[in-house]
């Protein structure tokens, strides 16, 4: 059995979203004798169909419609083809949600899961809230005033700047995410920030190019692949890992989506990225 609390951490949702969900129907749950909710095994994949859902801009009603269909992915194409002009995200990102619902989960050709280890280093990082509407503008004003902290402070990047999910934005309620920057050197945090040393781990991660990049449907369903591919070896939030070439117009790969899990020895040979499991 699953708290309200669990759910969300699970499915990187609030805990508002989720109660959201239970009180229009979409997810079941019971009281238990400290009258708080309750919900079965089940209805952790049930969450996560609803946020991929909702991702794609799909209406609450229409939500439940295709997840209590006899045929799930049936009732997925018929909406999929009435609101086909005005669909959220590419094919690839549609039609990943749809294998999901007929139980044949695969990545897009072409991405993979990989699995890479991260040193142990210290990090500078800000949190903050973010809309659907104002992500971009919000990451872009914590990033900047993390650059300038580190730029006065003369500390040098130690690693890609990345981006801790704490939670995803809904359509109703806004993400909870932090912007981290490895550092070498010494420096004292501003007001806000906050210093913290980040143990030796590994991180399961898909790269992406920059079109792939700028589908942020496709984003949601990578990042539900890997959450579903980690389960419990998950030891952190999800994140995304920018490159310094996000957003300049490289070819290859721009940023990745990762996961923190348990570190593991790596293969004889000393690699510190390897394979951990390819799409279909």
């Amino acid at each position: 059995m699953f708290t309200t609390g669990q759910i969300a951490r699970l499915t990187s949702v609030s805990q508002k979203a989720i109660r959201l969900y239970a009180d229009r129907g979409l997810l079941v749950s019971r009281r238990d004798d400290a009258d708080r909710r309750i919900f079965a095994e089940d209805q952790v994949e049930r969450a996560r169909r609803v946020v991929l859902l909702r991702s794609l801009d799909v209406s609450l009603a229409e939500v439940a419609t295709v997840l209590d269909a006899d045929d799930s992915a049936a009732a997925f194409d018929a909406m999929r083809d009435r609101h086909r002009r005005h669909a959220v995200g590419s094919d690839e990102a549609l039609d990943y949600v749809r294998t999901l619902l007929r139980g044949e989960v695969a990545l897009p050709a072409g991405l993979e899961v990989r699995r890479r280890t991260i040193p142990e280093r210290a990090v500078l990082g800000v949190r903050g809230e973010a809309s659907l509407a104002d992500t971009g503008a919000v990451l872009r004003d914590l990033t900047g005033r993390v650059f300038a902290a580190l730029t006065a402070a003369d500390a040098p990047l130690g690693g890609p700047v990345y981006v801790e999910f704490r939670s995803r934005a809904t359509e109703t309620y806004p993400a909870d995410l932090r912007v981290c920057a490895p550092f070498e050197g010494a420096i004292r945090p501003p007001e806000g920030m906050e210093i913290t040393l980040e143990p030796a781990h590994d991180e399961v991660f898909v790269s992406l190019d920059q079109v792939h990049a700028d589908d942020q449907a496709l984003l949601v369903g990578v990042h539900d692949f890997l959450t579903a591919h980690c389960g419990p070896l998950r030891e952190g939030p999800n994140r995304e890992v920018y490159l310094p070439s996000f957003a300049t117009g490289a070819t290859g790969e721009v940023m990745s989506i990762a996961v923190p899990v348990s570190l593991a020895e790596p293969p004889a040979g000393g690699a510190g990225e390897r394979t951990a499991g390819r799409a279909a």
